[in-house]
């Protein structure tokens, strides 16, 4: 590792340009985002991200999964720089700085490049979604129950904020996402996989619980404050909600989600 290039000063060109994915416009100009932590790091070199520059500090070259990383990255072709403390400091958007971040290039997909995900796996769609804390628990839930894509519609909150990214921890990488989905494009995706449209509502007619989950399906879910508007609903195939007793507030987006996508996931797994 002593051949790592050193980084001293704080107006370094890569250092301005890392402190540049901050803002949504800089990450877009980019197509890159910075990631921070040792953890989502490594997350990203163990799914194959290439291409990517790693930052590590005094800190960060100590950490026990270090070694691993560095060599794992450099066979993805990542470029890694040792950086001072002062310099990482200018870096970490974080309270508890562990020494290691990354500028990642973009790793969603579009509708023309999605990976064979499999029919049996249910896809989430979100239609507005605008909390990026409650995107990121989506994003680590649907990973761990085996979701097979997330599709977010076009004034849904950024994949890429740094909340998101904190919030869905390493599983930002384990699970296909796509931003920007219209209308028809949705349309033309169930269409094509012969899937299933769910919608949720309080008003929903099926209990999440008698869904059918065998037939390959979409759940779409609805915004933090309104959710699903009647429009979108009526062109569900079916609408599908979560009993709750009278005189009860609305779950949070995120947990419904967990509720239905996990029943989705027993019924297709644990069967009696």
């Amino acid at each position: 590792m002593e051949d790592m290039k050193s980084i001293t000063s704080r107006d370094n060109q890569w250092v301005k340009l890392a402190c540049s994915l901050k803002q949504k416009k800089g990450r877009q100009s980019q197509r890159r985002v910075l990631v921070e932590g040792i953890r989502i790091v490594a997350d990203a070199a163990e799914q194959g991200i290439c291409d990517a520059v790693c930052f590590v500090a005094p800190k960060g070259r100590e950490n026990s999964r270090f070694p691993w990383l560095y060599e794992r990255g450099l066979a993805l072709g990542w470029t890694f720089f040792s950086v001072t403390d002062s310099v990482y400091d200018k870096l970490a958007d974080t309270r508890s700085p562990q020494g290691i971040a990354a500028m990642v290039p973009f790793f969603t997909y579009t509708m023309e490049t999605l990976p064979d995900i499999g029919a049996e796996k249910a896809v989430l769609y979100l239609r507005s979604v605008q909390d990026p804390g409650n995107l990121g628990t989506i994003i680590r839930t649907a990973a761990a129950a085996d979701g097979g894509l997330i599709l977010l519609s076009e004034d849904s909150v950024d994949v890429y904020n740094d909340k998101t990214i904190r919030s869905a921890m390493g599983a930002i990488f384990k699970i296909p996402l796509v931003q920007h989905v219209t209308d028809e494009q949705l349309a033309r995706f169930c269409a094509d996989q012969h899937r299933h449209l769910y919608g949720t509502a309080a008003s929903g007619s099926v209990s999440y619980a008698s869904a059918n989950y065998a037939q390959p399906v979409v759940l779409a879910f609805g915004n933090e404050g309104n959710g699903l508007d009647d429009a979108f609903l009526s062109r569900c195939d079916d609408v599908v909600t979560i009993p709750m007793r009278s005189n009860t507030e609305s779950l949070n987006l995120s947990m419904a989600v967990g509720i239905v996508l996990y029943k989705a996931w027993e019924s297709r797994n644990f069967k009696e």
